[in-house]
């Protein structure tokens, strides 16, 4: 009676394992849903479908170091009539800017930190930027480049500043 018991706990712990496999590859896809979508484009509807039912979303992929700032410029904003200037109450500013990505697929346009600096190069004045509300597209195709000029006014009277630093990041 020992050998029924001993087969019938084997096929136990082999069907135990391959749920505990099957539970392990279905958390893989699910955790890795939006760059399988990305670089396995033929899995994309299935995975919209699967998405769907349980409640999640097939995202672009954030890579910041796709994204690459391929020119950027901090200028006082003059006008051409010396009147304007004397009605503004803060000195306003441009920053324009040109994202490219550099990747081949797809990725998510990301956030600009803009950091301030002084003659020391120490940060006067940090400013979070998400792109998205200044008109920039939520996807970045492939070699898309993006070309961006923001207004900028600095409301502080001690942010005088030397120089600024530029990083792309993701919330």
């Amino acid at each position: 009676m020992n050998v029924p018991m001993t087969f019938l706990g084997l096929w136990a712990w082999v069907v135990l394992g391959l749920f505990s496999l099957l539970g392990l590859v279905l958390q893989a896809v699910w955790l890795f849903k939006d760059p399988l979508a990305t670089y396995q484009p033929a899995l994309k509807p299935i995975l919209e479908r699967v998405c769907e039912q349980v409640g999640c979303q097939i995202l672009p992929l954030q890579k910041a170091e796709a994204v690459v700032i391929d020119y950027a410029s901090v200028d006082l904003l003059r006008s051409e009539h010396p009147l304007d200037e004397m009605v503004w109450d803060v000195p306003q500013w441009t920053l324009q800017i040109n994202l490219r990505n550099s990747d081949a697929v797809p990725v998510a346009t990301p956030w600009i930190e803009l950091t301030l600096t002084d003659v020391q190069d120490k940060p006067v004045m940090r400013k979070v930027l998400n792109l998205a509300k200044w008109g920039a597209p939520a996807v970045m195709a492939p070699g898309e480049i993006i070309e961006l000029e923001l207004l900028l006014s600095l409301k502080q009277e001690s942010a005088n500043f030397m120089g600024y630093r530029l990083l792309t990041f993701y919330p």
